[in-house]
């Protein structure tokens, strides 16, 4: 029986993970939200809004795609997230992933059914502009917002808010369609094999060597 992919927040992720936690914080004009360093290591990725992050030596104020390591921040450990706007949005990760990391971020789909793939073939049907590919690393997609089917080694997952699909290295994935334009984040953590960044393509990069315990 093959690990499920998907996860959410109070359920436990599969084994394989560095990625052990993750939290979706929504705030108001002004609301303020307090946090202690629950894990190794800790990246808060803002969303949406504007989050001014505040620990016992200062604050800073991340916009939306800016991220801070709080493990890496001298007197975060205790720390207090304030929205300034009508919404903001932080999204925090915690876990046990290393120093070379990949990279990370906010990406959005729309159904668009003239859309052409430029990763590798596929046989099912497409009608996003997200393409076939894997990397040299995991990574993880944690939806905020619609709703699409993920395409991970072969395997469809229904994905809608709130859900993380754990994508192990060297596995192809794909958002084959969307039935709501989505909006979600992308955490690739530590770089391993060949330490390639972005999209990797068997036309393009050579053959993907898939973990096998990570499926």
């Amino acid at each position: 029986m093959p690990i499920l992919s998907l996860f959410r927040s109070h359920e436990a992720p599969p084994p394989w993970c560095t990625l052990r936690s993750f939290e979706i914080i929504d705030l108001a004009e002004a609301q303020t939200a307090t946090r202690r360093q629950a894990t190794a290591r800790e990246r808060l990725l803002c969303t949406g809004g504007t989050a001014q992050i505040g620990g016992e030596k200062g604050s800073v104020v991340l916009k939306e795609g800016q991220f801070l390591d709080i493990h890496e921040k001298p007197g975060f450990a205790a720390w207090t997230v304030t929205g300034h706007g009508a919404r903001t949005q932080l999204v925090r990760l915690g876990g046990s992933w290393g120093q070379d990391m990949a990279g990370c971020g906010i990406f959005r789909v729309a159904h668009e059914p003239e859309a052409t793939n430029n990763g590798d073939p596929v046989s099912y049907p497409k009608s996003t502009r997200v393409d076939s590919h894997y990397h040299d690393c995991d990574e993880y997609w944690l939806i905020l917002e619609g709703r699409g089917t993920v395409v991970v080694g072969g395997r469809f997952f229904d994905a809608g808010p709130g859900d993380c699909v754990a994508l192990g290295m060297g596995h192809h994935h794909d958002m084959a369609s969307v039935s709501e334009p989505v909006k979600a984040v992308f955490f690739e953590t530590s770089l391993e094999g060949r330490k390639r960044v972005g999209h990797l393509w068997n036309h393009t990069h050579g053959p993907a060597q898939p973990q096998p315990e990570r499926i």
